[in-house]
């Protein structure tokens, strides 16, 4: 038992583990329907006495790793069966055709393998017996009660104006006010009041037995009628509905709270009639005033959170109105979703404040889910826009997937449309517009199951087309597991009498182990040998057997030892990596379990290549080689790698020194760069004018190339087109020539040439050894030239530029002082113009002039 419990938690140890390198764990299936169940590639081999330890390997184009033959391999298919072929054939692609046409009922049954996807078309179009229910919301509070005539009119004039849509017409009747309680009705002596004087003016009116028609009991909502194809029955009620007997003191209503209920109370209202998708669902909602919203509630004591189910006793009265809260106008548009609902908002001319506008933007919100308009006196008016608006719902067309069983199944559709492109294309649900009665559209649908713990072995689904184009009941049948398990032969010979052989295996008990059925568990000590037969000599103390990647057991020959290895490993002890061998293409060791197998020394896990399944058996690595060597051309009419390699397996293995896709290239410091970059050397000696202009020509003799056609050159060519480019360092480039060849490609070899005392870098394609282009690097507007140092000029330069920078500073200073000087003497001249003083005499000064007279003088007449 020990040893049975041991091997059964490495099995499942095994199961858990997941592939290596991106590749479906199929080897440790050890059954066929797990085998089906791990992977959509694996499948399980059913020949007796299979080679190699497992039966459960990926499946390829030749085979289950191309080592059972496709005979024997159990790989289920998904596919659709249908019950009534379509009139139109099957195309090439081999898509089923499901008809809808004319059937507005069809049936297809799908077996689908968990990890697969099946595709069908569907092809629809209108029909003139699609049902359509309408069911109206009427406003009973008293402000609305001169509106009910014009209602009691229209609704069954609505009725007739759709018969012209489709015979198949019912229409249902529903009631609101708002919640009984203050603030939302008046309660106190002075509404009762009110009450009895709107009594006395006849506003209730009177009802045929003579009873008043106002409701002493008024709800947030009250089912009337189901939705029914008789009309008098529907005037009938609204004729009987009861107008709200308490005062409402409050402008907004509880619409919410009976919209709510009419989309989730489908039984109740008689929605069921049809299934979901079958039928065109309009509600109706006349009234002349706002509406209250979660959270309204609580100013009168109403704090429970609606929950968003349906609450309808006997007599279709809503029996939470004074318990829960009204709903908010997300969860009413979820509940309209689900149910496929659509509302048309008829807003009367109010007493008080318009709430038309607050209509139109829940309309906007909620998408093409409603619509409103004005209710007037104009009954014809309101009606047509009925009418416009069951028309429109009638031409679109969606699909919807419905049922019990929808848990890990996913569906997706493609919408071809007649008019062109679909609306809301690549979303979830993609859909059609505009499809009139004569037009046809398709639906492609994809569906698909990841796993066969969520998916029971048969279920039912419905796939309705939205809302008047019929629905496929689908029967599905999940492949999870294999016809050859229920056909298991008990104690078969191939199992040596002791065995059971199921699929090709047989499944042994435990005291007869072994691939057969044939060892004796007396004799093989599993427990006792496990050490010694699945580790290695070196292993240390407490290793897991198989190096943990594999499962100890006992072998065909009755020995103990690695009987099974999980992907990505090998060897006698699983111990050999299959990263030992080389890369595919695709990136995996050998290209993976489906291209090859990585085989190793069982003992040193040395020596290591690929054992390739065909048709990966051309390639060491187990690439898939292209027959043809179209890949190892630069074009149709160049050489297999431009005769500078060898092509193998679509790709060119250079040799001399040549590299790129083609072996067109020269790589840097090979032989073969001298003699490609001399090629071009005379075009490149050419005038730098000349460069990236194909008309430059080469005369014989001549050291330039003219920049024109020369006739004394006898129209010798440069024979490549020159370019140019800019690129950068260490970069490489790629020619294209669409003019000579349009699938002309290959890369340059990179050249650096002296053109005078300039260097030049350019590259140079060849094909055929003939040169067919060059392409000369530009990493700005002059070339990369050495030009020599003038010392003369530079020292005269500095010279004469001193000289001039000490002639400008002297005329500076003199500028500065001159008007230094002249400012200084016009403020002395007005400092002594503006004097305000007197002339006095100074009682120090003395005249330096004197005059004396001589006594003794005596004038000229003395004499």
């Amino acid at each position: 038992m020990a040893s049975s419990a041991t091997l059964f938690a490495l099995v499942i140890l095994s199961l858990c583990m997941r592939s290596v390198f991106g590749q479906p764990d199929c080897s440790s299936a050890l059954t066929c329907d797990e085998c089906v169940q791990r992977h959509l590639t694996c499948g399980w081999c059913t020949t007796l006495n299979q080679v190699g330890g497992t039966r459960c390997l990926p499946v390829v184009e030749h085979g289950v790793a191309s080592i059972c033959n496709m005979s024997f391999i159990v790989s289920p298919e998904s596919q659709v069966r249908l019950s009534q072929p379509s009139s139109t054939p099957t195309p090439a692609t081999g898509i089923s055709q499901v008809d809808l046409r004319t059937d507005r009922v069809q049936n297809i049954s799908i077996d689908l393998r968990p990890g697969a996807a099946v595709t069908f078309d569907v092809q629809i179009r209108r029909q003139n017996n699609f049902p359509v229910d309408i069911y109206y919301l009427l406003d009973t509070t008293s402000t609305f009660s001169r509106n009910r005539v014009n209602l009691l009119a229209n609704g069954a004039n609505i009725f007739a104006r759709i018969g012209d849509l489709t015979p198949e017409r019912r229409i249902g009747l529903g009631t609101f006010t708002d919640k009984p309680v203050s603030p939302y009705f008046d309660v106190t002596t002075a509404g009762v009041l009110h009450q009895v004087i709107n009594a006395a003016i006849s506003r209730c009116g009177l009802l045929e037995d003579g009873q008043t028609n106002c409701d002493p009991n008024p709800n947030s909502f009250v089912h009337e009628l189901d939705v029914t194809n008789d009309v008098a029955a529907f005037s009938s009620a609204i004729n009987r509905t009861l107008l709200a007997n308490k005062y409402v003191s409050d402008v907004r209503k509880g619409m919410l709270d009976a919209l709510l209920q009419s989309s989730v109370c489908l039984q109740d209202i008689g929605w069921s009639r049809f299934q979901l998708g079958e039928s065109i669902r309009l509600v109706i909602v006349a009234t002349n005033g706002r509406f209250h919203s979660q959270g309204d509630g609580v100013f009168g004591g109403v704090l429970r959170r609606s929950d968003g189910k349906c609450h309808l006793d006997s007599n279709g009265h809503y029996t939470e109105t004074l318990t829960a809260d009204y709903p908010s106008l997300g969860q009413v548009k979820s509940a309209l979703d689900e149910a496929d609902i659509n509302v048309f908002f008829a807003i009367a001319e109010p007493a008080g404040v318009d709430p038309i506008v607050e209509y139109q933007t829940v309309a906007e919100d909620w998408g093409g889910r409603a619509q409103t308009a004005r209710l007037t006196s104009n009954d014809t008016e309101f009606v047509s826009l009925v009418f416009r608006a069951t028309q429109d719902l009638s031409e679109r067309a969606f699909l919807q997937l419905a049922g019990d069983g929808l848990e890990g199944i996913q569906m997706s559709a493609t919408a071809m449309c007649p008019s062109g492109s679909p609306v809301n294309p690549g979303d979830a649900v993609e859909r059609c517009n505009g499809l009139e009665i004569t037009k046809e559209a398709t639906f492609r649908v994809t569906i698909s199951a990841q796993e066969c713990a969520r998916l029971s072995q048969t279920r039912n689904l419905q796939l309705f087309v939205s809302p008047a184009y019929g629905r496929i009941s689908i029967d599905i049948n999940a492949l999870c597991s294999c016809n050859c398990t229920s056909a298991s032969m008990k104690n078969s010979s191939e199992c040596s009498g002791r065995g059971d052989l199921t699929c090709g295996k047989c499944e042994c008990p435990d005291e007869f182990p072994g691939a057969n059925c044939s060892c004796n568990a007396d004799q093989v000590d599993l427990s006792g040998r496990m050490d010694i037969d699945c580790r290695p000599s070196n292993a240390q103390p407490g290793e897991p057997t198989c190096n943990g990647q594999g499962i100890c057991g006992v072998t065909d020959s009755c020995q103990v030892g690695c009987i099974s290895c999980v992907p990505g490993y090998h060897g006698r002890y699983c111990q050999c990596s299959d990263s030992l061998c080389n890369l595919s293409g695709n990136g995996l060791p050998c290209g993976g379990n489906a291209q090859g197998r990585c085989m190793c020394d069982s003992e040193t896990c040395g020596d290591c290549k690929c054992l390739c399944f065909p048709p990966y058996d051309m390639d060491a690595v187990c690439n898939l080689c292209p027959t043809s060597m179209e890949t190892c051309r630069a074009n149709q009419r160049s050489a297999v790698c431009s005769n500078n390699g060898n092509c193998v397996c679509g790709a060119c293995q250079c040799t001399g020194g040549w590299t790129g896709q083609t072996c067109s290239a020269c790589s840097a410091g090979a032989s073969c760069l001298s003699e490609v970059c001399s090629n071009a050397q005379p075009c490149i000696n050419a005038p730098m004018e000349c460069l990236g202009r194909s008309n430059c020509t080469l005369c014989p003799g001549a050291s330039t190339v003219s920049a024109t056609n020369s006739e004394n050159c006898n129209n010798h060519f440069c024979p490549a087109n020159i370019t140019t480019l800019e690129t950068s360092p260490g970069a490489t480039h790629t020619f294209y020539d669409p003019k000579n060849s349009p699938t002309f490609q290959t890369e340059g070899s990179q050249c650096t040439s002296t053109v005078g005392n300039c260097r030049i870098t350019f590259f140079t394609a060849s094909t055929q050894n003939q040169l067919v282009g060059i392409a000369v690097v530009r990493t700005n507007e002059e070339q990369d030239c050495d030009t020599q140092f003038n010392t003369l000029g530079v020292v005269l330069g500095i010279v004469f530029g001193l000289l001039g920078l000490a002639i400008i500073i002297l005329i500076v200073w003199k500028i500065v002082t001159f008007v230094l000087d002249r400012r200084e003497y016009r403020h002395f001249l007005e400092a002594q113009k503006n004097a305000k003083w007197e002339k006095v005499k100074s009682p120090l000064y003395k005249d330096p002039i004197q005059k004396f007279s001589n006594p003794e003088f005596k004038g000229s007449a003395q004499h």
